[in-house]
C-alpha cells in the first residue's frame, strides 16, 4: 500500500510547497499545533489539508521532532489535498509512535485518509467521516485528460484499498461508498469499522467552521449557514463563533454592532425631531 501511494505522490508537481502562512491561525480557531508532554504527544489538526492548511512538509518537520511513543491526533478538517493526505497518512505509520486518532469534528475527504493511520480511532458522538472520489482538474488535449483520468482512478483505488484494509469491508462496498459520497456519523462511522469506538461530544451538534459547499452530501445542519436565525444574542455569538470568531471577538462584534444600531436609532429620531422643527417653522411664518 505504502509503494502504491509513493507512486501516487511522485506524480505530483515538481517543487510544490505550497504559500508561506501561518502555521496555527488562533483567530480563526483552526491550526495546526503539536504539544508534547513526557509520555505523549497532541497533534491538533483543525484545518484544510494542503496548500491552504497544512501541507506535508509541515506536518512532517513536527513528527520527526516526536520523540514519544504515544500520539494524540485530534482531527476536524474537510480535506484537501489528496497527495498531501497520502503523505501525512505514510508519515504517521512509518512513525514508531503509537497513534490514537480523535475525531472531533468531521474528518472529510484527505482528512479521513489521514485519520485511517489511527491504531485507534475515536468518532465524537456528533462527528463525521467522510470518503469521496478523488477530484480534479485537468486542461489540454484528450491524451492528457486520458492520463489525468488514469491519476485520479489510481488515487481512488488506493485510497479504496487503505479503507477496505481498516474497516474489513469489501473493497467494491467502499468504492459504491466513495463514488455517492458518504458521510457516516459517530455510531455509524463505528458500525462501518472506520472507527473503533465514540466519544463524548464536546457540546451540543457539530458545526464545521469550513466551507463545505464543494461536497454535495454534506448532513442538513452541519455547515453554519444550515442553522437557524439568531434569535438571541448567545444564538448570534454561536453564529459568529462558527464564522470563525474567538468567544472575545465574537463579543466584541455584537457590542460593536449594538452600539452602532443605537447610534443609527439616534440619528434616526434626531432627524424627525429636526424635520418637525422645519415644519414648524413653515407654519409660523405661514
Amino acid at each position: 500500500m505504502t509503494q502504491i501511494f509513493n507512486r501516487i505522490n511522485a506524480r505530483r508537481p515538481a517543487g510544490y510547497d505550497g504559500p508561506k502562512r501561518r502555521i496555527f491561525n488562533r483567530a480563526a480557531g483552526r491550526g495546526f499545533e503539536v504539544k508534547a508532554a513526557a509520555d505523549e504527544a497532541v497533534i491538533t489538526l483543525y484545518d484544510e489539508i494542503g496548500y491552504w492548511g497544512v501541507t506535508a512538509k509541515d506536518f512532517r518537520s513536527q513528527l520527526d521532532q516526536i520523540a514519544q511513543n504515544k500520539i494524540n491526533l485530534r482531527i476536524n478538517s474537510p480535506g484537501g489535498d489528496v497527495f498531501d493526505g497520502i503523505a501525512i497518512y505514510n508519515d504517521l505509520k512509518d512513525h514508531h509512535a503509537e497513534v490514537r486518532v480523535s475525531v472531533t469534528g468531521i474528518a472529510a475527504s484527505a482528512a479521513s485518509l489521514i485519520a485511517m493511520a489511527g491504531d485507534r480511532i475515536e468518532i465524537a458522538e456528533n462527528g463525521f467521516i467522510m470518503i469521496h472520489n478523488a477530484w480534479g482538474v485537468c486542461v489540454g488535449s484528450k491524451a492528457e485528460m486520458k492520463d489525468f483520468y488514469e491519476v485520479l482512478d489510481e488515487i481512488d483505488g488506493a485510497l479504496a484499498d487503505t479503507y477496505a484494509a481498516r474497516t474489513g469491508l469489501a473493497r467494491a462496498e467502499i468504492e459504491k461508498m466513495m463514488t455517492a459520497e458518504t458521510w457516516l456519523k459517530g455510531k455509524d462511522a463505528v458500525a462501518k469499522k472506520f472507527a473503533d469506538v465514540t466519544g463524548e461530544s464536546e457540546g451540543g451538534e457539530a458545526s464545521a467552521r469550513f466551507d463545505l459547499s464543494l461536497f454535495r452530501n454534506a448532513p442538513i445542519g452541519l455547515r453554519p449557514g444550515d442553522r437557524a436565525a439568531p434569535k438571541t444574542k448567545r444564538d448570534l455569538e454561536a453564529h459568529l463563533r462558527d464564522a470563525g470568531l474567538s468567544r472575545e471577538e465574537a463579543k466584541a462584534a455584537i457590542a460593536l454592532a449594538s452600539a452602532e444600531a443605537m447610534r443609527s436609532q439616534r440619528d434616526a429620531v434626531d432627524s424627525d425631531i429636526l424635520a418637525g422643527l422645519h415644519r414648524l417653522a413653515k407654519t409660523m411664518k405661514g
